[in-house]
Formats: C-alpha cells, sequence, structure tokens
C-alpha cells in the first residue's frame, strides 16, 4: 500500500503528462495498486528502503515490454483509459522501437516509473534502483533495457546509467488523429536504451 501511495504520488504530480492530465487521483489508486501487485510478482522491479528507519525511499516499476497489460487483470484496462493520450504516445515510442529492435518475451526490460520520497530525493536512491534492476534483468537474461523520460531530471538519471536517447517525440508535435494534445506541454519525451 505505502508503495502504491507514493507511485500514485510522483506518477500524478511530477509526471508533465500525467500532470498536465489532471487524472483524478481517486480514479487512479484502485488500478495503480493492481499495477504494483502485478509488478512485484514479476520480480523485476524494486522498492528501497532506509536502512534505519525502515521508511520507503523508492521504487523502480519494471516489466518485460513483451507483457499485455490489459490482459493481466481488468482494472489495467481501466487505468490505461484514464490517459489514453499517454498510452498513444507511449506506443509510438515503444513502436519505433520494436521496429529497430526485434524482441520476443524475456528480452526487453521496461523501466516504466521511478521515484523517490521527497527525504530521499538527490541522494543517489534513484540511480541505485535503476542499477540494480539493469544489473538483475541481465541475470534474467534479457537483452535490453529501456525507459521513457519525460523530464530533464529522468533523461539525466537514465544517461547516468549508461542509456542512449533512441527516439525522441516533441510533446508539441505529438497529435492523435490531428488533435494536439500536449501542444501547450514544454519538453519532450525520450526513450533511451541500453544495450545488457
Amino acid at each position: 500500500m505505502e508503495a502504491t501511495r507514493c507511485y500514485a504520488d510522483v506518477f500524478l504530480n511530477h509526471e508533465p503528462m500525467t500532470r498536465y492530465s489532471r487524472i483524478s487521483p481517486d480514479l487512479f489508486f484502485p488500478p495503480a495498486r493492481v499495477y504494483v501487485t502485478l509488478c512485484a510478482r514479476d520480480s523485476l522491479s524494486f522498492i528501497a528502503r532506509d536502512t534505519i528507519s525502515g521508511d520507503l525511499a523508492g521504487f523502480v516499476f519494471c516489466s518485460d515490454l513483451a507483457t499485455d497489460w490489459s490482459s493481466r487483470d481488468p482494472l489495467m484496462a481501466d487505468m490505461f483509459s484514464l490517459f489514453n493520450e499517454i498510452t498513444c504516445i507511449l506506443g509510438r515510442l515503444e513502436q519505433c522501437y520494436r521496429e529497430d529492435f526485434r524482441f520476443g518475451p524475456g528480452e526487453s526490460l521496461h523501466l516504466f516509473q521511478v521515484g523517490t520520497t521527497p527525504r530521499f530525493q538527490g541522494k543517489g536512491v534513484a540511480k541505485a534502483m535503476v542499477m540494480a534492476a539493469v544489473d538483475h534483468a541481465r541475470t534474467r537474461g534479457f537483452s535490453y533495457a529501456l525507459a521513457e523520460c519525460t523530464s530533464p531530471a529522468s533523461l539525466e538519471l537514465f544517461l547516468s546509467c549508461g542509456f542512449f536517447e533512441a527516439y525522441v517525440v516533441p510533446f508539441r508535435d505529438f497529435s492523435v488523429e490531428g488533435t494536439c494534445y500536449f501542444m501547450d506541454l514544454p519538453g519532450e519525451i525520450t526513450l533511451l536504451v541500453r544495450e545488457l
């Protein structure tokens, strides 16, 4: 429950596209709890805790990119419907990746969300969790890791972990059926890749 609350806070309040979309926390929390539970079952994600207090310091939620989340639990389809435009822009980036890096199940780790609690920000927790996830994926036989970055801070984090920029979509240039959903949102979304 604690990890789900932290995830919801980071995703709803600090991720630029989600903040821009103004998704209701009451609608987001139930499917987010299912998502966090499913990530834990896959044993690819990590939670960091303070060794003295035991307080949650941060999380990195990961999955196999080949995972069909909507088929795993009905609430996952509900979650994706909350931010259809975000799903579309992520899908566009991932489609580019799928075309350039042919892969099957167990080959590409998707680092979907990384977050730290305010008390532990700027202390290297996020980088340590990303590196732990990458190292763990390598031991499980994955060949690549990828992440979408929507802010300068997340871009800097993944570049410092050995990822390279593969695809970039400026928010103002993204449209679905002629509608530019993020026209007023500055910046861009970048898909980064690292070979394992």
